[in-house]
């Protein structure tokens, strides 16, 4: 497979698509490989002209980035309403879009115009229309327009995990789950999350370890069917 204008060899690619295939347990498509090189190619180069991926994501975008998505396919249910917050670049938004099967609907919220714009062209290149959706606005305001009729919200890089969960809570209906990308640090939130009121919105955190590689995780956040002291303030 010849690679496209990257700085990314046909076997580092290779490499790359052996991985995702090993963690998922399926086969890549032909059509997934190439609009995974198409969006990487474009990622790339909409980076020079202005900031979506710093120079690090760069150099790891495949040994890393493109697979952070993948262990949390397993997390969507079939034709689940997905909405990644803080969409960026793509990832991992555009990713999941990419390689989940069915195909997941998913809507990239994205406040930055000139990001967004980005995301829209990539949904128009790799013809994604049927399955996503951009947004060029601020979570607050979705949550406010769309509430509780998300299955599942997603962020990477967003900020600390009670702010993420103040944006997901509205977005997401009762027994629905915020999953968060997080790196080594991901424990010291923790306290801070239990403080804060949003936490009685949601179950005790849950932890799942991503790929071999790295100290990354995913940071499950079920919403509850009933809030705290629902019961018993419909019972006074």
């Amino acid at each position: 497979m010849d690679s496209l204008a990257t700085p990314f060899t046909a076997t580092a690619w290779q490499a790359c698509f052996a991985r995702m295939e090993q963690i998922s347990g399926r086969p890549l498509t032909s059509r997934q490989c190439s609009d995974l090189q198409q969006y990487s190619q474009m990622l790339l180069e909409a980076n020079r002209h202005f900031n979506l991926i710093g120079p690090s994501a760069v150099e790891n975008l495949l040994s890393r980035h493109l697979l952070d998505a993948l262990p949390l396919l397993p997390f969507l249910p079939p034709k689940a309403r997905v909405a990644d917050l803080g969409s960026g670049g793509g990832l991992p938004g555009i990713v999941l879009a990419i390689l989940s099967q069915p195909p997941q609907r998913i809507h990239l919220i994205e406040s930055i115009g000139k990001k967004a714009r980005f995301l829209q062209e990539v949904v128009t290149q790799l013809a994604l229309s049927d399955r996503v959706r951009v947004s060029a606005q601020r979570a607050e305001a979705l949550g406010a327009a769309e509430k509780k009729t998300y299955d599942r919200v997603v962020s990477r890089a967003l900020g600390s995990l009670r702010y993420g969960g103040e944006l997901a809570a509205p977005l997401l209906r009762p027994g629905g789950a915020y999953l968060v990308l997080k790196g080594r640090n991901h424990a010291d939130e923790f306290a801070e999350w239990r403080r804060a009121p949003v936490s009685r919105l949601f179950q005790e955190p849950v932890v799942h370890a991503l790929h071999d590689e790295g100290d990354s995780v995913i940071v499950q956040l079920i919403k509850k069917v009933r809030p705290a002291n629902a019961g018993r303030q419909s019972n006074q």
